[in-house]
């Protein structure tokens, strides 16, 4: 059987760059030029605001991975254009599929070649010039691939941290799409072997039971805070979290905040979390 290997682009408010986990060969598996294995590119998102965008593109020419010889091996070559708007909490949409050689890979590359933003009132921000170029991210955990097993790989574009919206005012929410003046373009990736991470899946409500949408959701890993916003039934995901113990953090645009402590993560796990406002 074949290895898998699954590559994710989460983005809009999921964010922050992991910092690389130091490698050596007697932790790592050396890379086999006899073996092989199968990775999938896929493609998902999470939000920023959704309600002023219809579509945040990005348009993917280039996926590559370091080996720990230092060499990178293409994964995707071509043209791929994604609205990363319809991508939100754990959905997720295949670039590529091809094979790839055993062994460990600690950093991705990933090129792209355009990306755009349509307001619902009918303004578009072509983003292209700023977007074209090379984007370099430590995976961690890093990817490991044997034969005859599948692996995922996560690589997570934070569209929040990605498309910079200009406001008339200082505000962090972004709360008549009249405020919007103008964007800017710096492409924010992270990366993990989804294998090694576990997922946390949640929702957020009120005490009489009424879902919380548009909520920002926070956790801080290894220092860099991933964030999402709850959907209209209240649910939110964050995927490729590493194994430990985090404080997942709401807050909503009415300034209520809560807290829910020692969420416990581990790998290859969905941990269920529960917050509400009171």
């Amino acid at each position: 059987m074949k290895k898998a290997i699954k590559l994710f682009v989460l983005s809009l408010l999921i964010g922050s760059i992991f910092v690389a986990c130091n490698n050596n060969n007697e932790d790592n598996p050396s890379v086999n030029n006899d073996g092989k294995g199968e990775v999938k590119v896929k493609i998902t998102d999470a939000p920023f605001p959704i309600d002023f965008v219809t579509q945040a593109n990005v348009g993917v020419a280039k996926v590559e991975l370091k080996n720990q010889n230092g060499e990178y091996v293409t994964v995707f070559e071509g043209s791929a254009d994604y609205n990363m708007v319809n991508l939100t909490n754990g959905e997720t949409e295949t670039v590529a599929d091809t094979d790839i050689q055993t062994g460990t890979y600690t950093e991705a590359k990933v090129t792209l070649e355009d990306a755009s933003v349509h307001l619902s009132n009918g303004t578009v921000y072509d983003l292209t010039s700023d977007a074209q170029g090379t984007y370099s991210v430590a995976i961690d955990p890093p990817l490991v691939v044997e034969d005859d097993e599948d692996s995922d790989v996560l690589l997570d574009l934070d569209l929040n941290h990605s498309f910079e919206f200009t406001t008339t005012g200082l505000m962090y929410w972004i709360t008549d799409i009249m405020n919007i003046t103008g964007c800017n373009f710096q492409a924010d990736f992270r990366a993990c072997d989804l294998d090694q991470t576990g997922e946390i899946d949640g929702e957020v409500k009120t005490a009489n039971d009424t879902a919380v949408e548009g909520a920002l959701v926070t956790v801080t890993v290894d220092g860099d805070t991933v964030s999402t916003l709850t959907e209209a039934d209240g649910k939110f995901t964050f995927l490729g979290i590493k194994e430990g113990d985090y404080t997942v953090h709401v807050s909503t645009e009415s300034n209520a905040e809560v807290s829910v402590d020692n969420v416990h993560v581990t790998a290859q796990n969905s941990t269920e979390v529960t917050a509400t406002i009171n």
